[in-house]
């Protein structure tokens, strides 16, 4: 199962990556893949925008806003997918974009555990790094 995760996954990223060229964040929602319901879990000491998790297309498009409202040419593309076991796949990316209004260039790599059931997305716990999110599933670079 663990492989056909990864595979998910790696499907699900290019829904993705379709939706925001065509301005529909939301798109890979459309896909048997990801739950109604799916949690957005961000894993930080702090609550991002008085938030910790958000759920289904509306809570995670809200979130894509709220996480890149303030910068132009925002990006994410994959380094790595890693089947972590138990019905789980860690997702090394790396995200960039320009400031709006310092027009600052910005690099984040942030690290994410994808979380399946039955080979449907159920949670999704985001990162601020690579190293959290292996450690998270035990793993290591």
């Amino acid at each position: 199962m663990s492989e056909k995760n990864v595979e998910i996954m790696g499907r699900l990223f290019v829904e993705f990556q379709a939706g925001e060229e065509r301005g529909d964040r939301g798109a890979w929602f459309d896909s048997e893949a990801v739950a109604d319901d799916v949690e957005w879990i961000f894993e930080t000491d702090a609550a991002f925008e008085g938030q910790t998790v958000w759920r289904g297309r509306d809570g995670f498009v809200e979130f894509m806003r709220t996480w890149t409202e303030d910068f132009e040419g925002w990006s994410i593309r994959i380094e790595r997918l890693i089947d972590a076991g138990d019905d789980r796949v860690v997702v090394l990316t790396h995200q960039s974009a320009t400031g709006k209004g310092s027009g600052a260039p910005v690099e984040l790599k942030v690290g994410q555990v994808y979380e399946l059931e039955d080979g449907r997305l159920v949670r999704v716990r985001n990162y601020l790094s690579h190293a959290e999110a292996l450690e998270a599933t035990g793993l290591r670079e």
